[in-house]
C-alpha cells in the first residue's frame, strides 16, 4: 500500500504551509511509501527521504497528464489524497479522497475586486468541482462550516469529514509584549478585508487612539499603496512586514497583544490556530469559521469600520461612552430646554 498526494499546484500560503507539515510527519512513517505529484516551483530538498518521491508537474501538465500518471501509479489498495485545485477527473480503483483547501470553490462568495484571470480561474475550479468531485470516496474539510456549504450542495454527510491537520511548534517566547500592538497575518485578496481594518484604525485616530497594527501583505501593490494614503493623511501607527517565514511569525506571536482577524471567510484560518496555540489573544470576525476553531476575546461585524473600532477599544480597555437613555420625565424637561424664548 501507498499513499499517493496530489499537490500539482502548490508553493505558496496556507497550501504550502500544510503540504510542508504532512511531508515532515512523512519522512517519520518509514513503512509507508509516499509518491507526490508536486509543483515544480515547490522546494522539495527539506523533504528527501527513501520513502518519499516526487512527480514535478509544470502549469500545462495540472488536467490531463496528473490524472494519467495517477492511473498507472495507484493499485487497488492504495491510497490517493488530492490537495489541488482541480478534482478527480475520473474514478480510480483506490481510496479517493479530495481535501478542499479553497472556499471560493464551494461557496457563492463574490470574487469582486480580484484580477480578471484569476477570477475566471476561480470559475472554472469551482465548475469542475460541481461537476467531477462526485470522483472522490471522500471529502475532508477544514471546518463545520465548509462542511454544511458540501451538504447544501446534496453531498452526503456520510462522505464528508472535518480533519484540519497542522504542525504546531510551542515556544516560551522570553520578552516583553509590545503593548497596543497588534498584527494581521493574510495576504491582500479582497477577502481578507484590509481596508475595513485600515478604516476602523481611522476612526480610532480620529478618538485619539493610535495602536500599532503590523500587516504582512506585499508592497508595491495596489492595496498597500491604499493603505500608504491612509498612514500618511492620519498618521497611522501601520507598519507592513511582508514575506515572514513561519518560524519568524511563531516568534512574533509573543511580541503582540493580540492578533486581529477581520477576514469575511477561511476554509481554515491558519494564523487564528497558531496564534491560539501560542496563547496570543484574538479579536475576530463573529463568523462560523472562527467559532469553529477558536473562542476569541472579542468579535466584531466584519463589514462595519466602526464595529471593528469598538471591538479594539474594548480590549484596550478605552470603550466609549454610551448614549444615556432618559426617563419619559427627563424627556419631557429635555424638550423644554428647546423653548423659544
Amino acid at each position: 500500500m501507498k499513499i499517493i498526494i496530489i499537490a500539482s499546484d502548490i508553493h505558496t500560503g496556507g497550501g504550502k504551509v500544510l503540504l510542508n507539515d504532512l511531508l515532515s510527519s512523512a519522512i517519520e512513517l518509514k513503512h509507508i511509501n509516499f509518491k507526490v505529484l508536486i509543483d515544480a516551483r515547490f522546494n522539495m530538498d527539506q523533504h528527501k527521504s527513501e520513502n518519499i518521491s516526487f512527480i514535478e508537474i509544470e502549469k500545462f501538465q495540472r488536467i490531463f497528464y496528473v490524472n494519467r500518471v495517477v492511473s498507472n501509479l495507484t493499485s487497488q489498495e492504495d491510497i490517493i489524497i488530492n490537495f489541488s485545485g482541480l478534482p478527480f477527473l475520473k474514478s480510480f480503483h483506490c481510496t479517493k479522497i479530495q481535501y478542499i483547501q479553497n472556499r471560493f470553490y464551494i461557496d457563492n462568495y463574490s470574487t469582486t475586486g480580484l484580477p480578471f484571470l484569476v477570477r475566471l480561474r476561480l470559475s472554472l475550479q469551482k465548475l469542475s468541482f460541481i461537476i467531477f468531485l462526485r470522483n472522490t470516496d471522500y471529502i475532508f474539510v477544514q471546518n463545520l462550516a465548509m462542511k454544511e456549504l458540501l451538504q447544501r450542495m446534496s453531498f452526503n454527510e456520510k462522505h464528508i469529514e472535518v480533519v484540519p491537520f497542522m504542525n504546531i511548534n510551542n515556544l516560551n517566547v522570553n520578552g516583553k509584549v509590545d503593548k497596543d500592538k497588534f498584527i494581521y497575518v493574510a495576504s491582500g485578496e479582497a477577502h481578507k478585508n484590509h481596508l475595513n481594518l485600515v478604516k476602523a484604525w481611522v476612526i480610532l485616530a480620529e478618538n485619539n487612539i493610535y495602536p500599532t497594527l503590523v500587516i504582512t501583505i506585499e508592497k508595491d501593490s495596489t492595496l498597500y499603496n491604499k493603505i500608504l494614503i491612509e498612514i500618511q493623511k492620519y498618521s497611522l501607527n501601520i507598519i507592513f512586514q511582508p514575506k515572514l517565514s513561519r518560524e519568524e511569525l511563531t516568534v512574533l506571536y509573543g511580541k503582540f497583544s493580540a492578533l486581529i482577524y477581520p477576514s469575511f471567510f477561511e476554509s481554515f484560518g491558519l494564523p487564528l490556530i497558531e496564534a491560539s496555540r501560542q496563547n496570543l489573544p484574538i479579536i475576530a470576525s463573529e463568523l462560523d469559521y472562527v467559532r469553529d476553531s477558536i473562542n476569541p476575546v472579542e468579535t466584531f461585524d466584519p463589514n462595519s469600520p466602526k464595529s471593528i473600532s469598538r471591538a479594539v477599544r474594548r480590549f484596550l480597555s478605552k470603550d466609549e461612552k454610551k448614549i444615556k437613555c432618559l426617563s419619559s420625565k427627563e424627556f419631557i424637561k429635555e424638550i423644554l430646554l428647546y423653548t423659544k424664548k
